[in-house]
C-alpha cells in the first residue's frame, strides 16, 4: 500500500495549482466544462480506427482526455443497497512537460453510496512520478515507476491501473483486465453530507475489496467504437463497455469519531458496468455538459444513453440497445428520446433527477429515477453520479452521471 509522502502532496498541489480557478464550476451553474490545462491539440477519434483488445486497455497519450470508469450497484445480505464508482482519468497536461509530469495528469475519483452516507475522494498524480499509472506488469504485484504504454500482450504481463492506494489488478497473466481485483481506501477530505449521517465524521473511512467477474462481452458503441457525440460530427470519441460483470466483495466501515474504533464489514454483490472512452474533442469551448445513464434492466438487456448538451448547436441524444446475449445496437437520435421530467432540490442546487426514456424500436418506455439526491462529487470538477431505479415497460437498475449543471 502506497502513502503519500510530503514530496507527493507537494507534487499534488502544484499539479492542482496549474488549473485556472475561473475554469472550475460553481454549484449548479451552467458552464463548460473544459479544463483549461487540456492540451486542445490532441489527436483526434478516427471513424476509420478499429479498437483492437487487449491492446487498447492501455492508455492513449496522443489524446486530449481518457477514463476508466466503474459503477456497480449492489446489496447486502439484507437487501439493502449500495452504489459504487471507481474512475481513473488521464489528461494531456501541456503545461506541465517536466520528468514529473511528462506531459500527462491523473485524477481519480471513488463514490460510495450506502444507506445511510455518501463517501467521495479525489486523487491527482502526475504522470511521471510513479505513484500513477496504467500498465502491464510481469508481476501481479509489482510496483511501477512510470507511465507504462506498454503494447507487449504476451503471458506474464498483468494489467494493472493504479493510483497511490487504489489498484486495479488483472488477475491473468495475459493483459486481459477481467477477470479483476479492485481496492480502494476512501479517507475523503470533502465529505458530501458531513455532519448528518452515521458515518459522516471527517475521521470516517471505508474500504473497498471487489472481484469482477465478466459475464459477457464487451461492446463497440457507435460504429465500431467511434462514438459520434454531436449533429456535424465534431465531438467524437473512441468508447467501448463491459456492461456485463458480476461483482461481489466486502466494504469495511470504520469511524474513528469515538474512543474505540468501531468497524463494520459488509459483504455485497451485484451487477456492474465498465466504460473506456478517449478524445480531444468532448471538452471544447462549445461543451455545456451531458447527461449519461447506464443501465441493467432485469430482464437482462443493457443500455447507455447519452445526451451532449452545446452551446452552439441543438443536443446531440444517442445511445446503445445491448441484448442479454451480447447483441448490440446503435441508437440514432432518431431512435431514442431522452425527457427530463422532473427536478429535485438538493444541497448542491437543483438537478434533473427524473427522467423518462423512450426506445421505440426496442419496445422501451423507461422512468428513471435518482435513488438518492445526495449523489454530488464535490471534486475539482464538480458534477453529480448516483444510482437509478428503472420502472415502466422494463424494471431495473444503474447510473446516472450530469456534468455542467
Amino acid at each position: 500500500m502506497f502513502r503519500l509522502s510530503a514530496l507527493l502532496v507537494s507534487c499534488a498541489l502544484l499539479l492542482c495549482a496549474c488549473i485556472d480557478k475561473h475554469e472550475i464550476q460553481g454549484q449548479n451553474q451552467a458552464s463548460t466544462v473544459n479544463p483549461s490545462f487540456l492540451s486542445a491539440k490532441g489527436t483526434k477519434a478516427d471513424p476509420a480506427y478499429v479498437i483492437a483488445l487487449p491492446q487498447d486497455h492501455l492508455p492513449h497519450p496522443d489524446f486530449d482526455i481518457e477514463w476508466w470508469y466503474l459503477t456497480a450497484n449492489l446489496e447486502d445480505e439484507q437487501q439493502q443497497e449500495y452504489a459504487l464508482q471507481w474512475t481513473l482519468f488521464r489528461f494531456t497536461n501541456a503545461q506541465q512537460q517536466d520528468s514529473w509530469h511528462i506531459g500527462q495528469t491523473f485524477m481519480a475519483h471513488a463514490s460510495l453510496h450506502t444507506p445511510n452516507a455518501h463517501f467521495f475522494e479525489e486523487k491527482f498524480a502526475p504522470g511521471g512520478l510513479g505513484n500513477a499509472f496504467v500498465a502491464l506488469h510481469q508481476q501481479a504485484d509489482e510496483a511501477s515507476t512510470k507511465l507504462a504504454v506498454n503494447t507487449n500482450t504476451e503471458l506474464g504481463d498483468f494489467f494493472t491501473m493504479q493510483i497511490d492506494n487504489w489498484r486495479w489488478q488483472g488477475v491473468n497473466p495475459d493483459a486481459t483486465m477481467f477477470p479483476a481485483k479492485l481496492s480502494a481506501s476512501i479517507r475523503p477530505n470533502r465529505q458530501a453530507n458531513a455532519g448528518a449521517d452515521e458515518y459522516s465524521s471527517i475521521n470516517s473511512s471505508v474500504n473497498i475489496e471487489m472481484r469482477l467477474t465478466p459475464a459477457g462481452p464487451f461492446i463497440m458503441h457507435g460504429e465500431n467504437g467511434y462514438s459520434v457525440k454531436s449533429k456535424e460530427g465534431k465531438h467524437a470519441s473512441h468508447y467501448y463497455s463491459l456492461p456485463f460483470i458480476d461483482i461481489e466483495g466486502s466494504i469495511e466501515l470504520l469511524d474513528a469519531t469515538v474512543e474505540t474504533a468501531q468497524k463494520r464489514t459488509i459483504k455485497v454483490k451485484g451487477k456492474a458496468w465498465y466504460d473506456h472512452e478517449w478524445t480531444s474533442t468532448l471538452l471544447d469551448a462549445s461543451t455545456e455538459g451531458w447527461d449519461w445513464m447506464s443501465l441493467h434492466l432485469h430482464n437482462g438487456d443493457k443500455l447507455m444513453a447519452f445526451s451532449m448538451r452545446l452551446n452552439d448547436d441543438d443536443n446531440y441524444q444517442t445511445g446503445t440497445y445491448i441484448r442479454a446475449n451480447g447483441e448490440s445496437v446503435t441508437l440514432l437520435p432518431s431512435d431514442i428520446k431522452l425527457t427530463i421530467k422532473g427536478y429535485e432540490d438538493t444541497s448542491h442546487g437543483r438537478f434533473p433527477l427524473n427522467w423518462q426514456v423512450e426506445v421505440p424500436s426496442q419496445g422501451l418506455s423507461l422512468e428513471v429515477n435518482a435513488v438518492t439526491f445526495n449523489a454530488y462529487n464535490q471534486a475539482r470538477f464538480p458534477y453529480y453520479e448516483g444510482p437509478v431505479n428503472v420502472s415502466g415497460s422494463h424494471s431495473g437498475s444503474g447510473f446516472l452521471e450530469l456534468t455542467g449543471y
